[in-house]
């Protein structure tokens, strides 16, 4: 029976895990027959007995005993894909239809989660209070953002009815680039949009333990309080943006963000107080004759474990954390065995079963995958621990293996990796947990011994502080690791890491370096015999790129918000995924948002050779400029010499070519503009064409689709976007002249390579990237 329900449990993860894959969600149809199909392989194991009237014979070729792994696993598996194909319909469900989106709503709201982005933009993530039972399970997330010029953001806990403009939930597609889709589903947020009004505020008495915390805490006005807090309470509220990139620089972001290794050492230091005083309290006249303590600590344990979970206000990562630990303190009070990879199996299903959208989330892998290194780690080297010194050693060891091991996993799901994270997280670890138990016992003694419970704190607040000096002066000037690899190279190159901590075998070391191929394959470049048009997807903006072998040409930055970047946040992963090392001009058609805000964050991007070379239509990017480039010519058509006006029709205009193809990049120009390029005759025929103004009613007129004669129009335009860019007119125009038309908010980004006889097309969209949860 106990292995049955493992190979149930083992294909109901197994299902879960491959959801994160799916190119599509299975048809409700294909669902019902996998229902009635698990029917009948559960039933199957009852057919010999009770089909009496089958002759013996026919009976004896029924499935029997022999078949019931494999039955038992495809129930499993179906009941999983079940699960998880229902919880992807709720989530596509909820999002707005095409016609009504974006909108204007009202509604109720719940903050759960508040920061500011920039000086008067606060960032709120929270829970729309609706009727619907599913939704009142499930909880379904909102992200909106806020224009609060002098005000403070509203607070955790706080029920706003407010006005807000909503739309679907989308993320960029570019190559090398997080997915921002697969995290909104990861925190199953349904709609995200901007707040317009606010009706009204709730703000309901702190009746939660973390909310009367925080409130504590904030009397006591300590030095380090926004890391303190992160520590004690999971509130990161106080945090800003550079405190989040220096906890990215030293690889500390997980010891500020309560998760399993908060909660571990909880429960290491409720396992040494209860080993200590529970046999004291046996000796009391009151105490049974009968005495468990194993089972008396592990009560404690998971006690402790649990206030510890309340205290950071139930956040997912402690939840997952807690029943981990509850599985473990399950068994160690059980009498039967049960072995390593069941106790794995049981975890990953109870993740998969109580938290589905968190398998979108590289925390879980994170969890996941650091337990059973740990076991495995612990099963190769079997370490003695039988003195102090000992368990430190193997400590230190202990974490130096998995900050290595875990490495690919990190760069596969963040991008990025701290070169000195193991460095500091030998130093950093012990410390918290020394620190820990300090603060977690101010707080629990604030009612009882409140002053020495302050002591404590101030006590916690100062080490902390410490630590965090420390840590600044050993992150300063040290870059951090990016390697831009395929999924399936890191995940190859982790495998091979672990295959190198394993006892020798046989080609063991010849094993290893064939996994590491993968990723020197993924590093190469592009043929420099041919040259390249990049159409970034920027959402509501323009970002191209011209390249040849590793060299490029950057035309446009899109847009800045926020205190990031499209440049920064998408182009720049992109650039390094594609192999492209240096880029040696910027052209910026004009000094829009849209176009021209990522020029602030230029000297970020690695592949620019400085100093910058940046062409403005201000400057140098007018009539008659002309720049080489690989083998190509970039001229400048517009506008006129000597021309100082910044605007869309004083765009710069640039023609790429090679003497075969050409690409057309006019801007934001329109058609006075447009009239005037005609009028001197300075369009070429061209084979690409990026649409004028993202596909705006007033550009792209007939005369200037006709001088061109596009194969593909490009509209460079952000999903859902509010002035509905490509106009249907102009789609109309460009159909009428068979010119092949891509949004890059379907698209996403694009690649065009021109051949000697053709043009290669390569959206990536349609890459074996694509899932169920991207732009349907």
């Amino acid at each position: 029976m106990q292995k049955k329900i493992t190979l149930t449990l083992s294909g109901f993860s197994v299902a879960c895990l491959s959801a994160t894959v799916w190119p599509v969600l299975p048809h409700p149809l294909l669902l019902t027959v996998m229902l009635i199909a698990a029917c009948l392989f559960h039933l199957g194991a009852g057919l010999r007995r009770h089909l009496s009237f089958v002759p013996r014979l026919a009976r004896n070729s029924l499935p029997g005993l022999r078949t019931y792994s494999a039955r038992s696993f495809i129930v499993g598996f179906i009941a999983g894909c079940v699960w998880m194909a229902s919880l992807g319909y709720w989530y596509l469900c909820w999002q707005l239809p095409e016609q009504n989106n974006p909108q204007i709503s009202v509604f109720r709201f719940k903050v759960t989660e508040s920061r500011r982005e920039e000086d008067d933009v606060c960032r709120l993530q929270g829970v729309p209070l609706t009727n619907r039972i599913v939704d009142n399970i499930l909880q379904p997330n909102f992200l909106l953002y806020w224009r609060l010029a002098g005000e403070s953001c509203p607070s955790a806990g706080q029920i706003l009815e407010i006005t807000a403009r909503l739309k679907k939930p989308a993320g960029l597609l570019n190559p090398g680039a997080p997915d921002r889709a697969k995290w909104l589903l990861s925190e199953k947020i349904v709609r995200t949009g901007n707040v317009k009004e606010l009706k009204s505020t709730l703000t309901p008495e702190a009746s939660h333990l973390h909310d009367r915390m925080v409130g504590l805490l904030n009397t006591l006005d300590m030095p380090n309080e926004k890391w303190s807090q992160s520590l004690l309470v999971g509130n990161r509220n106080l945090m800003t943006p550079a405190d989040w990139a220096l906890l990215a620089s030293s690889g500390t972001a997980h010891l500020f963000s309560i998760s399993g290794m908060h909660l571990g050492l909880v429960a290491l230091w409720a396992a040494v107080v209860s080993r200590i005083l529970l046999p004291l309290l046996h000796l009391s006249p009151v105490a049974p004759a009968q005495w468990n303590l194993r089972r008396g600590v592990a009560i404690v344990n998971f006690f402790a474990c649990m206030m510890y979970t309340a205290l950071a206000d139930w956040q997912l990562p402690v939840v997952r954390a807690l029943l981990l630990i509850g599985v473990f303190l399950w068994q160690q009070c059980m009498s039967r065995h049960v072995s390593a990879h069941q106790k794995i199996w049981l975890m990953i299903f109870l993740c998969c079963l109580l938290f589905p959208f968190s398998l979108f989330s590289g925390g879980f892998y994170l969890s996941i995958v650091a337990v059973i290194f740990i076991w495995f780690l612990t099963w190769r080297y079997n370490p003695s621990l039988l003195t102090f010194y000992d368990k430190v050693r193997w400590a230190v060891k202990l974490q130096i293996l998995l900050s290595i091991t875990l490495s690919p996993l990190t760069l596969m799901w963040f991008g990025e990796q701290s070169v000195l994270a193991p460095l500091i997280n030998v130093i950093a670890i012990p410390v918290v947990t020394l620190l820990l138990p300090v603060g977690l016992t101010g707080l629990l003694l604030i009612n009882v011994l409140p002053d020495l419970s302050i002591l404590l704190l101030y006590t916690f607040d100062t080490g902390v502080g410490h630590l965090m000096a420390l840590i600044k002066t050993l992150t300063k000037d040290i870059p951090l690791l990016t390697l831009s690899l395929s999924t399936s190279s890191l995940l190859c190159i982790m495998l091979g890491v672990v295959i190198a901590f394993v006892p020798s075998f046989k080609g063991k070391w010849y094993l290893t370096g064939v996994l590491f191929f993968p990723a020197l394959t993924d590093r190469l470049a592009f043929d420099a015999s041919q040259w390249y048009l990049h159409v970034f997807d920027a959402g509501q903006g323009t970002a191209l790129l011209v390249s040849r072998g590793n060299d490029g040409v950057l035309i446009d930055t899109g847009a800045a918000y926020a205190g990031n970047s499209v440049i920064k946040s998408q182009v720049a992963p992109a650039l390094t995924r594609l192999g492209i090392t240096q880029i040696h001009h910027v052209f910026i058609s004009h000094h829009d948002n849209d176009h021209a805000g990522g020029l602030p964050f230029l000297p970020d991007i690695k592949q620019i050779v400085k100093p910058a070379s940046i062409i403005t239509p201000v400057d140098k990017c007018q009539n008659g400029f002309s720049q080489a480039f690989a083998g190509l010519t970039i001229t400048s058509v517009w506008p006129e010499q000597g021309t100082n006006v910044k605007g869309n029709n004083y765009s710069c205009v640039l023609v790429v070519s090679d003497g075969e193809y050409t690409v057309l990049a006019p801007g934001d120009i329109e058609r006075w503009a447009e009239y005037e390029l005609l009028y001197k005759r300075r369009l070429p025929d061209a084979d690409i064409v990026i649409a004028p103004h993202h596909g705006s009613r007033t550009s792209s007129g007939n005369l200037l689709i006709k001088a061109t004669s596009p194969r593909w129009v490009i509209y460079t335009q952000g999903r859902d976007n509010r002035w509905g860019f490509p106009a249907l007119s102009v789609t109309q125009r460009y159909q009428r002249l068979n010119a092949r038309q891509m949004k890059t908010s379907e698209s996403g980004y694009m690649r065009f390579r021109m051949l000697p006889d053709n043009v290669a097309v390569h959206v990536h969209s349609r890459s074996t990237s694509r899932r169920w949860y991207h732009r349907q």
